[in-house]
């Protein structure tokens, strides 16, 4: 029997609802390692898996565990256990030979890869700590897809900032997201392929998988590898364990649509009429770069919360919250694609990172209902 394309995949993981045909083990893994500093962001993960934004009353059926590096401070575990979040000691995983990396946060990313090693699980979902979930999306555990393979989304190759270390070939012309649109851009994302070369690229924020110590032998052997070439390709890439899936999974990956994996920066680089961003179709955003909770957004005034009461649909489709405490402008930088215009990040973010914040709001009260005994190391993480 042929394999589905990645587009009747996707489709089917997006439209269904729990259509397991007998209870599957499952969990959402994400990774806190050598620093703390994501400490907000995977403790806010994990109350929105409970309580999505959008629909707090519809959360995830399955737990988070987080796997943490033995070597973090035991403070910073202890503030994971006293959420309620299950915690896993893992060791570090590293390439022998030399390594690029563009940032410092991807230095202990390889360990990420550790996920496969959990074989007590039917299906796992790999998440980033710099994840808000908005919609449950529980459905991708039980989408088709064969144990060989991983679901994820392409990597977003736009480029509009003009980072320095991005290959020439990361332009809006070869990026996988600018041919589609809304509304098929939720059901038929575009195949991976090697043409152009970058729509053969993932995101590695959210992988949907199946654990194996086979695969997770093929991951070592290559990182361990002493062969020249191996070495060399190593070396050549610039976000670890999300270049390393690429090429482990080259031709095995299944593509899933955008929402599942909402970079933030898609909010103004993929909007508008031609492209397919909607707030309301958001089930994951992903605050890649900057993160909100280093960065407190300007509170409401009193003036700007009554305009709200009545505020119609913004162009993107969401009725501006008069819940929220912080100001947020909705479609201001609908018409926005490039950074060189001179917008700053905090500005730009406004929306995505007062999403954030307002979804904090709410966890903080929820914890200091509950007695969360390390609310000071946690506010310590978190800017005033």
């Amino acid at each position: 029997m042929p394999l589905e394309t990645s587009a009747t995949l996707a489709a089917r993981a997006h439209q269904s609802a729990h259509p397991a045909d007998k209870p599957l083990k499952c969990a959402y893994v994400t990774f806190l390692l050598t620093s703390p500093s994501y400490l907000p962001g995977i403790l806010l993960l994990a109350h929105t898996l409970r309580h999505p934004t959008t629909n707090p009353s519809e959360g995830s059926a399955y737990p988070l565990i987080v796997c943490v590096n033995p070597a973090l401070p035991e403070e910073c575990i202890k503030a994971l256990k006293d959420a309620g979040v299950e915690v896993r000691k893992v060791q570090p995983l590293v390439p022998s030979g030399k390594v690029t990396i563009i940032a410092e946060r991807f230095v202990d990313t390889w360990t990420k890869l550790r996920v496969w090693e959990l074989e007590e699980f039917d299906r796992l979902i790999l998440i980033d700590g710099d994840m808000m979930i908005r919609q449950n999306m529980d459905e991708l555990f039980h989408m088709p897809l064969p144990a060989d393979r991983i679901a994820c989304c392409h990597a977003c190759v736009c480029n509009l900032d003009k980072s320095s270390w991005a290959p020439e070939d990361w332009t809006r012309e070869n990026c996988a997201y600018t041919p589609t649109t809304h509304p098929s851009a939720l059901t038929a994302p575009v195949e991976p392929s090697p043409n152009p070369a970058p729509h053969l690229l993932l995101n590695s924020g959210l992988v949907v998988l199946t654990p194996s110590t086979v695969t997770m032998k093929r991951i070592t052997d290559l990182l361990s590898s002493s062969s020249p070439e191996e070495q060399d390709l190593i070396a050549s890439w610039m976000f670890p364990d999300q270049d390393l899936l690429a090429e482990v999974f080259r031709g095995k990956w299944d593509a899933l649509p955008w929402c599942y994996n909402a970079l933030k920066t898609m909010r103004y680089w993929h909007a508008g009429e031609t492209g397919f961003w909607r707030d309301e179709e958001v089930r994951n955003v992903h605050y890649i770069c900057d993160k909100p909770w280093k960065r407190r957004p300007q509170r409401k005034t009193g003036e700007e919360t009554l305009v709200d009461l009545d505020a119609p649909a913004n162009p993107l489709g969401e009725t501006i919250n008069p819940r929220s405490k912080y100001t947020c402008t909705p479609g201001r930088f609908l018409e926005t694609y490039d950074a060189e215009l001179g917008i700053p990040a905090e500005e730009a973010d406004a929306v995505t990172h007062g999403w954030w914040w307002d979804a904090y709001e709410k966890m903080h009260a929820k914890l200091v209902k509950d007695g969360y005994a390390s609310m000071e190391y946690l506010e310590e993480l978190v800017a005033k």
